[in-house]
């Protein structure tokens, strides 16, 4: 899943109904941990990861190089849904992406572009085109740690990695979802839930410092739908401390489609603006 849409501004990407969201992550039922020193959970995280891979599309999921995705952004104010804003999102792996938010004349859009570890945002209500601040930029790099896709298409294989089956956690009365940990470094670890049946990610959970505490982050999927041979689910959203923050409603997604560099280079000026 994209989940760079979502992340370093306000305007940047990156629920189902209510009683689904309850079910699927009821972290505080009853759980089955899993023995972190058995080298056979080590064996067996790693066998659940390639049942994951094979399960979005095999080969196909390992090797698109570009995506176009398009549907609607919603962002939530304590909790409460407002009002939705169309974007398109361009990635080019592995480190160039754009997303686009509204439609129409220049001053209904905002504009996100980040490569390597440079970036630009535009934002069509103030007018303006400025170069993304450090702070803009290292949270957009660092949070590409905690990409499904990016974890999944190659991430849990990086030197020093720990991968390891964490145990089962409850989903509802008498069905578990299996737990996977990916461990990054010592600080690092996220949590990845497995549907049992269909070996599709139900939801990754990872926490990271901020404000001075450790912050709690859920980002939950639903609806798996076939594009271009990989599925990718339609409805990701997006909890903080048990908060909704937002919600992706995909409505295409398109993989290795010709994108041209010219989308991510900083225009000259607001006028220039395509």
């Amino acid at each position: 899943m994209i989940v760079t849409l979502i992340r370093s501004n306000g305007f940047f990407l990156k629920s189902l109904a209510a009683c689904v969201a309850v079910a699927v992550l009821a972290l505080t039922a009853s759980a089955q941990k899993a023995d972190p020193k058995d080298p056979k959970n080590a064996e067996l995280g790693v066998q659940l990861l390639k049942q994951v891979i094979e399960a979005r599309g095999g080969a196909r999921y390992l090797s698109f190089k570009t995506l176009e995705a398009q549907g609607q952004f919603t962002p939530f104010d304590k909790g409460t849904s407002v009002n939705p804003a169309p974007f398109t999102d361009w990635i080019v792996y592995p480190d160039k992406e754009r997303v686009d938010f509204g439609k129409g004349k220049k001053k209904n859009r905002r504009i996100q572009v980040n490569v390597g570890k440079t970036g630009w945002v535009y934002d069509g209500d103030a007018e303006t085109l400025k170069d993304q601040t450090d702070r803009q930029i290292q949270t957009h790099l660092d949070n590409l740690d905690f990409d499904v896709d990016r974890i999944l298409r190659g991430g849990w294989q990086a030197p020093g990695v720990e991968v390891r089956f964490a145990g089962r956690e409850e989903l509802r009365p008498g069905e578990r979802a299996d737990v996977v940990s990916i461990q990054f470094d010592p600080e690092k670890t996220i949590y990845l839930w497995l549907d049992r049946s269909t070996h599709l990610p139900i939801a990754l959970i990872y926490e990271k410092f901020g404000e001075g505490r450790l912050i709690k982050h859920e980002i939950r999927f639903f609806q798996y739908v076939p594009y271009d041979g990989v599925k990718f689910p339609n409805i990701v959203d997006y909890y903080r401390d048990g908060l909704q923050e937002n919600r992706v409603n995909y409505q295409s997604i398109k993989l290795n489609v010709p994108i041209s560099d010219e989308i991510f280079a900083k225009p000259a000026s607001v006028k220039a603006i395509k």
